[in-house]
């Protein structure tokens, strides 16, 4: 009886240090992934505000997150100040079209002639490109 008890137990053990250790490798994997999309985005973000907006002096990107939907936020603010916020949704392989950011970057930074149709990314991109 005192033999089953152990075998058992030792079951149980492993089963729960297979399972740590999935976990484990799953959560690091995607912080690595997460890490790749900081910097396969942060060029789009940079072409998004140095067509739309002036006076942005450096990006900074602090962090991303997937909501519950699936889509994957990537946070951060500008020019040293984290009081102008930045949030840029990336919904799909295309990568990031606009970025959402604090009413006071609107306010300061944006352009004039942008006021009421800010260009996505993939305007930016088609419309540099049919100018070379």
């Amino acid at each position: 009886m005192k033999k089953k008890i152990i075998i058992i137990f030792s079951a149980i053990i492993t089963i729960i240090l297979f399972l740590a250790g999935g976990y484990f490798i799953l959560k690091n994997q995607e912080e690595k992934d997460m890490k790749k999309i900081l910097v396969e985005q942060k060029p789009r973000i940079e072409t998004f505000f140095n067509y739309n907006y002036k006076g942005i002096n450096n990006i900074t990107l602090t962090s991303t997150k997937k909501n519950p939907t699936g889509v994957i936020h990537i946070k951060g603010y500008l020019n040293d100040n984290k009081d102008f916020w930045i949030d840029a949704a990336l919904y799909d392989e295309a990568g990031i079209e606009v970025v959402n950011s604090a009413k006071e970057v609107d306010e300061t930074f944006l352009k004039p002639e942008y006021e009421e149709n800010i260009k996505t990314v993939s305007e930016i991109e088609k419309e540099e490109t049919s100018h070379k």
